[in-house]
């Protein structure tokens, strides 16, 4: 008697598609996974150009899981998406399918703003010709920053007269495509690429060590770091533009200025900062056409505002004087940002971006290298501080990678801090 046979059990054809915001994903070389129920195989494709994963795997209960990341116009845009209900079956007339799920975020950020200045050697008063700001990659990939330009928003101090306050109590320009920049922009003059979780520093007036003049100050004569040059802007001759051989010339930023004076005006106590994407041409352009100016602020060249177009402001903080808050009005229209951070200045103090723990402390890499119990605030001298606890320059110097707030709101994403990062 022969015995009879079991069918035998062979692989089949399977396709997965990819799917966003309800329509076909087609993006070529997307990797895709697919694991057995049983977690004993994981198999990989990538997507064809219509977006769909080929696999050959046999008939069973499968998961599946898709991510891709891609940096545009100085955003890490991340897809994400699974499929935990793929049953294979020997004849698989369709695709089974992924949605996908879009989280965009700025790559670049600013870190750290410092322009309050320091208390002198001797004396009263203070130093002040020190300024820096950081910019920091917060992503996993390397961002790309040379359209990355920089500037701030009329009035100069937040506690200022503000001409564009309606009598309505609000800012004329709130649904306007434009905010009003003061003064000049700033643009680099080289290629820049920042490593994911890297950062540059950008010296405001003097790329020189201050610390030789007041100890309580900065060095930034440094070859890594930039420099807001005054080499190519002949109106900028301010005794305090001076800058060290050790910044080599390829790290000289230019500005296009559209405002009368001999050096860049950034207020000392509360100033609305921001960064850009914006090409050199385009920003000399629009700061040397008449056409793009707003006269709200003053109708002679030392009043003239650009129209700064809002879709190119990629981060700003806004900063109100700790002893004039109550005078103080928001610059920033509330799609840019809400909030405020508060800072003293002639103390030494800088405005630090805050940390985001919980994505801090997702990062896998991150085990064992996080340093907490922060004491880099000023929380007791009426001030503020960083509330996830983590200490971020000693995490980094621990080997951690940080990502820092992105809420969008200045008192939620800033806080005081006592020493400037660059002193460690």
């Amino acid at each position: 008697m022969i015995a009879a046979c079991e069918p035998q059990v062979v692989p089949v054809d399977v396709e997965v598609q990819l799917f966003s915001e309800g329509a076909p994903f087609a993006h070529e070389g997307v990797p895709v996974q697919l694991s057995d129920a049983a977690g004993s195989a994981t198999y990989e494709a990538s997507t064809d150009a219509a977006g769909i994963a080929k696999f050959n795997v046999l008939p069973g209960s499968y998961s599946a899981s898709s991510t891709y990341k891609v940096a545009v116009d100085g955003k890490r845009v991340a897809y994400n998406g699974s499929n935990n209900a793929i049953l294979v079956a020997a004849v698989n007339e369709e695709p089974f399918r992924i949605d996908l799920s879009k989280v965009e975020s700025r790559q670049l950020v600013i870190k750290e703003l410092y322009f309050g200045g320091c208390p002198k050697n001797e004396g009263t008063g203070a130093y002040s010709n020190d300024s820096y700001v950081i910019v920091y990659n917060n992503s996993d990939m390397d961002a790309d920053a040379t359209d990355l330009v920089f500037g701030f928003l009329a009035p100069y101090n937040g506690h200022a007269a503000n001409k564009f306050i309606d009598t309505e109590g609000k800012l004329i320009y709130e649904n306007q495509d434009w905010v009003p920049a003061a003064g000049a922009i700033w643009s680099f003059t080289s290629s820049v690429i920042i490593p994911a979780y890297s950062q540059v520093v950008v010296a405001i007036f003097g790329g020189i060590d201050h610390t030789a003049t007041a100890t309580a100050s900065v060095n930034l004569a440094d070859a890594s770091y930039y420099w807001m040059s005054n080499s190519n802007v002949a109106q900028y001759t301010n005794a305090k533009y001076a800058v060290s051989d050790a910044i080599p010339v390829n790290h000289y930023l230019t500005s296009f200025p559209f405002n009368k004076g001999n050096a860049w005006v950034l207020s000392n106590n509360a100033p609305g900062f921001f960064i850009g994407n914006m090409s050199k041409a385009e920003n000399e352009r629009i700061c040397g056409d008449t056409a793009n100016f707003d006269l709200t602020n003053g109708t002679t060249d030392v009043g003239w505002c650009v129209k700064f177009p809002k879709a190119s402001v990629v981060g700003a903080v806004e900063v109100f004087s700790a002893s004039n808050v109550e005078k103080s009005n928001a610059r920033f229209t509330s799609d840019i940002n809400t909030g405020y951070v508060a800072i003293t200045n002639q103390k030494g103090y800088t405005v630090y971006r805050n940390v985001d723990k919980e994505a801090t402390e997702a990062l896998p890499e991150n085990a064992g290298k996080l340093v907490y119990n922060y004491a880099g605030g000023t929380e007791d001298v009426n001030g503020s501080t960083d509330p996830s606890g983590i200490d971020a320059e000693a995490s980094i110097a621990a080997g951690a990678h940080i990502i820092y707030a992105q809420t969008n709101d200045s008192g939620k994403d800033f806080h005081q801090r006592k020493v400037s990062s660059l002193k460690k």
